[in-house]
């Protein structure tokens, strides 16, 4: 069956599942239960070019400190990315941040001799704010500037690079009104001038602006996300947690390209496509997290059944008691490989919940 999409009036793919999976070096044949307990510990630099020019590959990794395998495994791979963001820091109301306290700068002196090109962006992320706080930040071009500035000094003392700043969902969720997203992408411009001016880069993280049925969910236009792309120097969509009211894959292939496109229409410089190095387990009425450690458990008994569901291009877990669609080497080369057929970059959530070898697929 062909992939072929019809939207907002145009066709923008026409490539059959086959055709993708016979690009893959870890095509679904090759990856069953028993090569994933065998292999899934080593690392390699098998994919790694370190001969591309600079800035080419972006290649974003979060560093969470509720998944603290994810600090290691940054140490280990730190040639490979282009960016690493831990999350550590909150930007609460009048701006103050907090979280501090989670700030490792002997870590990331380790990432800094690893690759002294790596940049450390952490993310901060706006929260705790009432909705006239947070209308009080926004319809006030010097709140905002005055905001930025706070956060742009704490970043530049503490030697950053940069920050993934998360306020577009966090601001439109307080103020309950999609006629905020003015303000607040005017608000995000103000953050990311004051950014810039003080040398540092700013990536802004959006949803996905399509629901399960590849239909606008009005959360983000095209028009919003161009202005956003000038002047950020970069942007990541959120394309993972597809919501459907059937068991699904975390992020459908088709969904995943489908929103590029709505997007992007084909423009990927400075996108950061997600990707997730997560899973989710289907029980009975309920839905849970499902990272490294406890699937490797759940793939050990004889019991478990593992496929490749062609309808996402994910492969699928099933036993006794539930369905658990987790990424697989298959799974994330071949949305990697999207990301570079459309001059995308990558940002991974998260490092701690992925198997090793999942960073051996990294440029």
């Amino acid at each position: 069956m062909l992939f072929l999409f019809f939207f907002i009036g145009f066709v923008y793919s026409q490539v059959t599942p086959d055709e993708l999976i016979s690009m893959l070096k870890n095509t679904p044949k090759t990856i069953n239960k028993r090569s994933i307990l065998e292999n899934h510990d080593k690392l390699s630099d098998e994919f790694h070019n370190p001969n591309l020019p600079d800035g080419s590959i972006v290649q974003l990794a979060y560093v969470t400190p509720w998944n603290n395998r994810g600090y290691d495994l940054a140490k280990q791979t730190a040639h490979k990315l282009s960016h690493i963001s831990p999350v550590w820091l909150q930007a609460k109301p009048d701006c103050k941040i907090e979280g501090t306290h989670d700030i490792d700068r002997n870590w990331i002196s380790d990432l800094r001799a690893k690759n002294e090109k790596l940049k450390i962006v952490p993310r901060i992320i706006f929260e705790g704010w009432s909705r006239e706080q947070m209308e009080q930040l926004l319809i006030s071009p010097q709140n905002a500037r005055n905001c930025a500035k706070n956060i742009a000094d704490f970043y530049s003392r503490n030697e950053f690079d940069g920050a993934v700043v998360e306020i577009y969902m966090q601001a439109l969720m307080t103020m309950q009104s999609l006629q905020a997203k003015v303000y607040i992408i005017e608000t995000m411009e103000q953050i990311a001038k004051v950014f810039k001016k003080s040398a540092l880069e700013v990536i802004y993280t959006v949803p996905a602006p399509l629901d399960h049925k590849n239909q606008p969910n009005q959360l983000i236009e095209p028009k919003e996300f161009e202005k956003m792309i000038g002047f950020s120097n970069y942007v990541q969509i959120m394309t993972y947690d597809y919501r459907s009211e059937q068991i699904s894959g975390v992020a459908p292939y088709d969904w995943v390209e489908n929103n590029l496109y709505y997007l992007g229409n084909g423009r990927m410089p400075r996108i950061l496509l997600g990707i997730n190095f997560y899973g989710y387990e289907f029980t009975q009425g309920n839905v849970e997290p499902m990272k490294g450690d406890r699937f490797l458990e759940a793939l050990r008994p004889e019991s478990s059944q593992y496929t490749f569901d062609n309808s996402v291009m994910e492969h699928k877990l099933v036993t006794p008691k539930s369905t658990i669609y987790y990424p697989s080497l298959s799974s994330l080369e071949l949305r990697i490989n999207l990301a570079h057929r459309m001059e995308a970059g990558i940002a991974i959530w998260d490092y701690g919940q992925g198997l090793d070898y999942f960073t051996n697929l990294l440029i």
